[in-house]
């Protein structure tokens, strides 16, 4: 007979998601069992946000060194060693992680909170129960925080590839001398931006008729000049027809754009498509969990599935797929598994995700905060458009700064804020002043009116509130 175990609240994943939901059911009071098939924390930790910013750092050194003359310094000549670039972004993800098998510093801050950890994949065996290598564990209540997987798109011939995934590309042991990536989101940017700026030349190929397509499109634009600048070859509105193995270690990506196909020979291929929920092999079908596009699981404000003890957070409900959104659902959705696994009355939380700024990485920040330009005209016709350069800021010339823009988006009649879009030096840091701003209802006369310290990146949030006119 396999060994059992009971819990209040058993949590299948142990990312952002997973871990909130962990922390605050352990803090309400319930018994929390946490199993992880791979690295305790995640992706976030281990394979994406720290060890590509950690990367894309490193990049940004070796530009800056690179530029040292503009500055009236000398530092000789500048040089870089691929394998010691690689061993800081080990050395930052151990220093989140605490390195070990499965994370030391984690496995540390569970047992501390007296949060049980078993290794392996979970799948559901009946209503209640999952079985973890051999070991069947009982819930009251479950969260899933399994996050998500790669996307692999149908492209004729990419079965017959050795294609790298992109958390591959960002642990690449040796540096590829071409590179072709497929998808300009966020990751296959940050990707492009960091190899480029080592001298790999990188194609980025986009199907959308813009890098980063969810963005504004002025800022989307400079995001384009900004990877063209460090060599990159972006190709948009670009279906790849097929890719195929050329032999002596080149691959060719066909591409068609408009009825044109170019051919792009590069040494590696890179899929940056995106990403589907990581469901398969759980048994959620048994429990007839609803399951959307690409395998998410449907939840609704509670986190709570079709399914009423069952519930999820993060990715694997497709959404916004962000660490912080990950981190804030799987708070709500481990409070409510507590309180329905104590049998506690108190009101359920809901999330709140009116207000979610975004941070892309490239050889400078793109941030951005609710509704773009766009999408503010398409629901109102004319909006109040804020804009300022950031090439008229102090900051900037103190800094031999890059240039930058910044827009704010402001409802015609009530003036309230409703996006912010940013291009430029802390870009990330600037952003959030605006996501406030929104979260509080504030006009954009507020921010018009504010005192900014002089000299800041941060003045530009004021001076483009002030520069706000109608635009249809």
């Amino acid at each position: 007979m396999p060994k059992i175990q009971t819990f209040d609240v058993i949590i299948i994943g142990s990312g952002s998601a997973g871990f909130s939901a962990a922390e605050v059911a352990r803090k309400a009071g319930a018994s929390v069992c946490v199993v992880e098939h791979e690295r305790l924390g995640g992706d976030c930790p281990n394979y994406a946000c720290v060890p590509s910013k950690a990367l894309l750092k490193t990049a940004s050194v070796y530009r800056l060194a690179n530029r040292a003359r503009d500055y009236g310094v000398s530092v000789g000549s500048v040089s870089y060693n691929y394998d010691l670039v690689m061993k800081y972004r080990e050395n930052v993800v151990q220093s989140i992680t605490g390195g070990g098998t499965y994370g030391t510093r984690y496995e540390k801050i569970f047992r501390s909170l007296g949060i049980v950890v078993k290794i392996g994949k979970a799948k559901f065996i009946d209503e209640h129960t999952i079985e973890v290598k051999g070991e069947n564990l009982i819930g009251k209540t479950f969260v899933i925080a399994t996050g998500s997987v790669e996307f692999v798109p149908p492209i004729q011939g990419i079965d017959t590839l050795k294609y790298l995934l992109w958390k591959d590309a960002f642990r690449l042991k040796r540096q590829p001398k071409s590179l072709g990536i497929i998808g300009g989101g966020p990751v296959g940017c940050e990707l492009a931006t960091f190899f480029a700026s080592f001298g790999t030349r990188v194609v980025l190929i986009q199907s959308a008729s813009q890098v980063l397509h969810r963005e504004d499109v002025e800022i989307a634009g400079l995001a384009r000049k900004a990877l063209e600048s460090l060599g990159v070859e972006v190709v948009t509105n670009a279906n790849v027809v097929e890719v195929v193995n050329g032999g002596g270690g080149v691959y060719g990506v066909n591409v068609d754009v408009g009825g044109n196909r170019t051919m792009h020979a590069v040494e590696q291929v890179v899929l940056a498509a995106g990403s589907r929920a990581n469901t398969n092999g759980l048994g959620l079908e048994k429990l007839e969990v609803k399951i959307g596009s690409r395998g998410s699981v449907i939840t609704t404000n509670e986190q709570r599935t079709s399914v009423s003890y069952i519930f999820a957070a993060g990715d694997v409900c497709g959404g916004m797929q962000f660490t912080h959104t990950a981190h804030h659902e799987g708070y709500v959705a481990g409070h409510n598994a507590a309180l329905m696994a104590k049998k506690k009355q108190t009101t359920r939380m809901k999330i709140d995700e009116r207000v979610v700024p975004r941070v892309t990485f490239l050889s400078t920040e793109v941030a951005s905060v609710g509704m773009t330009q766009k999408e503010a005209k398409e629901a109102l016709g004319k909006v109040l458009v804020g804009r300022y350069t950031f090439s008229a800021l102090g900051r900037t010339a103190t800094e031999h700064g890059s240039e930058g823009l910044i827009k704010i988006i402001a409802h015609p009649k009530t003036r309230k804020i409703l996006g912010g879009h940013i291009i430029g030096e802390r870009a990330g840091e600037v952003v959030h002043e605006i996501a406030l701003a929104i979260y509080l209802n504030a006009t954009i006369d507020k921010l018009a009116g504010m005192i900014h310290a002089f000299p800041s990146y941060s003045e530009s949030v004021t001076a483009a509130a002030n520069s706000a006119k109608l635009e249809s």
